[in-house]
């Protein structure tokens, strides 16, 4: 048997509390929304991933009732790209894995 309620926000009404809703708490007008005059930060994810077959389906509601647990496809901040094909451009990240492990070693081997 499947429960429904009309009362019950939607995906998508999860989604615009999570961007205008968060940005109110904050006490903020400039961010929360795309419109005129705001920053258009913004990330993009391709709807052919294994795990989003079917949740494509209604792309609005998609990140509100699946949610994401991998990195995303791009993310651009100020017109620039910062993440292209899940990974960032701006640092060498094998480089960043090695130098994050060698500090967590590092700091796990003192007593």
């Amino acid at each position: 048997m499947r429960y429904t309620s009309s009362h019950a926000p939607s995906g998508y009404d999860i989604l615009k509390i999570a961007t205008n809703g968060s940005a109110k708490i904050l006490g903020r007008n400039d961010i929360g929304s795309l419109a005129v005059g705001k920053a258009g930060d913004m990330f993009l994810i391709r709807r052919d991933r294994l795990d989003l077959i079917g949740a494509d389906l209604d792309v609005k509601s998609m990140l509100g009732t699946v949610g994401l647990k991998s990195s995303v496809d791009y993310t651009i901040v100020n017109g620039k790209i910062v993440v292209e094909n899940g990974h960032l451009v701006n640092i060498h990240e094998e480089k960043f894995i090695s130098e994050a492990r060698k500090s967590v070693t590092n700091y796990l081997s003192r007593s």
